[in-house]
Formats: C-alpha cells, structure tokens, sequence
C-alpha cells in the first residue's frame, strides 16, 4: 500500500513538472518607465554608466504571446550589462530556445552582440550572442558561439529595416559527441509570421566553434558593448523555453479547479488573426489540442504535452491562415485511462 501511493505521489509530482516546466523565463518589462532593471530582478555586470532602462511604449508583434505586454528595455551603444536567473533550474540537455522582439534605431558597421545565455554560476561565458550591424544601411544580424576566437561571428543576409520591430528566436542545443560540438541557430522574423512549427532552415546556423561547451544555461543576458560597435535598440518579450512550442504558443493556467472536462468556445469570435481557447481537465494526463480546417487537414498543434488537472487558456495565432471555418479539436487521456474527447468551431474573418 505505501509502495502505490508513493508511485502514485511520484507519478503526480512527474506530471506536474513536464506541464510547467517548458518555459523557464519569461520578461515583459511591465514595470514604470524609467526604472533600471536593475531593481526588477536584472543584475548589473560589466560597466559603471548608464544603467539599463525601461522605456515607453512596449513593442508589439503580431501572434506573439508577449506582444504589447508593459513596456520595453533600452539597450544604448555603451554602458552597464545585466542578466536575469531562470524562474527554474538551469538546461543543460536537448535545447533552450530563446524569444524576444526587438527594434534597432541605430548600429555600427563593426557590430556587436547584445544578448546572451549565462551559465547560472558565470557572468562571463556568454554563449549564442546574437549580434546586429549596418549593412549599406540596413541590418543584418548575427550569432556566435561565444567570443570571435573562440568560433566565427555569422551574420545573415542584410535587408531589414531601422524602426520596425523584429521578432529574433536564438537556440542553443546541447551535443554529446565532444565538449566543443554544442550547436547554435537564430531565426528572425517579420510580422505578422509566427511558425508553429521550428522551421527546417534557420537565418543563421547552425553555428559551432572551438570554445568548450557550457555545462548548462540559467541566465539571459542583455549587454550595451561599445561606443564604436554596439547597436541601440529596444528588447521587449523575452522568453525562454525548452521546446519551439514553448516560445510560440502561450498557455497559461488558471487557478481555478475543474471538475469536468470542457473545450469552451474560443474568444473573440470571429477573430483575426489572434484569438484565445480555453479548455479545462478535471484530472492530470496527456492533452492534444489540434486546429483543422473545414477539409479535415490539420493546420495547428496548440498543445501536446502531460497536463495537471485545471482551467488552461491558449493563444492561437491565424495570422498564416485563409479567412473561413475551422475546427478545433481536444483529446485528453487522464491518468485512469479515460479519454475524452471535444470539438469546437470557430471563424477567422480578414
């Protein structure tokens, strides 16, 4: 008897992590603007001037989960760094991924990199930096393992515009085969496009080096650099997760307790091109959440994942979707074995 109720504490307390552990840092910046981040959690690193401030307005992107959330962050081209701990343990297998929207005003032939992953224990093995630089006039960005001599510094193709926001996703994935074989990819893109799915080929990468590999990551780092190199910008919706669905896909769970299992009509209704579908599971097991359109061809995957028992609401973006019909359908197995099922219908309107 003890023996089954610790495997079934044990098996509860499994469920609960993999539901809530995909996203392991989320920033929005919602505090006064004007503040340093310094008093919201961020840590000041290299650098003695200009601290790291909050600026007004937010930045917004089509689709994404923290778009036109409280305010932004302003990176200058010289001055204080600072980084911020996971809310959870650091990663340190398979890949993180990190989000974030960002808006150049300025940037310098050199270039220069203004985000990072920190090791938790480390203020100063920075890794995937994400880089920007004028190209005849336009940006391009870049990526780097760590230092240029520890690995080259890419960039992609120029072309994108001063002013407008952008929506980069850096990833760090963790190899085996040695201790220098850890891999990098960025990603960028323009609003409104949000795949659901991690697209086969990145803006740039994947991109290696010579430098040894960090044992994990804990930490987002953001970083002024240079007078002569370093861009200015804001940064605005960073997030860091564990899966490509963790940075594209908000599901956020209520605290309300459920006791039965319900797929409620998605709001607004019609929509375009974002709307919200909340659903709710009486026990803990595997939810699928899936979008079809009126032919039966399935067009999204929402949610796949082992799920605590709750109320949950998911964001779905329609931005890359034809105006018309579509179908929404839960399927949800509890941990007794029971499955249910529920279909819902929706219109998005252009």
């Amino acid at each position: 008897m003890r023996l089954r109720i610790f495997l079934t504490i044990f098996a509860i307390a499994a469920l609960f992590a993999t539901a809530n552990s995909q996203i392991v840092f989320t920033e929005n910046f919602d505090y006064t603007a004007g503040d340093s981040i310094g008093a919201h959690g961020w840590v000041p690193n290299t650098g003695s001037t200009n601290n790291i401030m909050v600026v007004s307005p937010g930045l917004t992107y089509t689709g994404y989960p923290l778009s036109n959330i409280g305010n932004a962050c302003r990176l200058r081209n010289n001055g204080i760094d600072g980084y911020k701990p996971f809310s959870g343990d650091s990663v340190s297998s398979a890949s993180i991924y990190a989000s974030f929207m960002v808006q150049v005003d300025s940037a310098k032939a050199a270039g220069d990199y203004f985000f990072a992953f920190l090791p938790a224990t480390s203020t100063s093995l920075y890794s995937a930096r994400v880089y920007a630089k004028d190209s005849a006039g336009t940006i391009s960005f870049g990526l780097s393992k760590s230092s240029a001599s520890g690995g080259p510094i890419v960039y992609g193709a120029n072309g994108f515009a001063y002013g407008t926001t952008y929506l980069l996703v850096v990833k760090y994935t963790f190899n085996t085969g040695s201790t220098t074989d850890d891999e990098m990819k960025l990603y960028v893109f323009t609003s409104p496009n949000l795949p659901s799915t991690e697209p086969t080929t990145a803006y740039v990468g994947p991109v290696t080096g010579t430098a040894t590999d960090v044992n994990s990551i804990g930490r987002m780092a953001v970083r002024q650099g240079s007078a002569s190199n370093a861009p200015t910008l804001n940064i605005d919706g960073i997030r860091g997760a564990r899966t490509w669905a963790g940075i594209t896909t908000s599901i956020i769970r209520n605290e309300i307790t459920a006791k039965n299992f319900e797929l409620s009509q998605n709001y607004p209704n019609p929509f375009n091109p974002v709307t919200n579908i909340r659903f709710a599971l009486p026990t803990n097991g595997f939810a699928n959440l899936k979008v079809y359109d009126i032919l039966g061809n399935e067009v999204n995957t929402l949610v796949n994942a082992q799920m605590n028992q709750g109320v949950y609401t998911v964001n779905m973006n329609g931005a890359k979707l034809s105006s018309g019909t579509y179908m929404c359908k839960l399927t949800f197995k509890s941990v007794n074995g029971t499955i249910y099922n529920d279909i819902m219908k929706m219109t998005l309107l252009k």
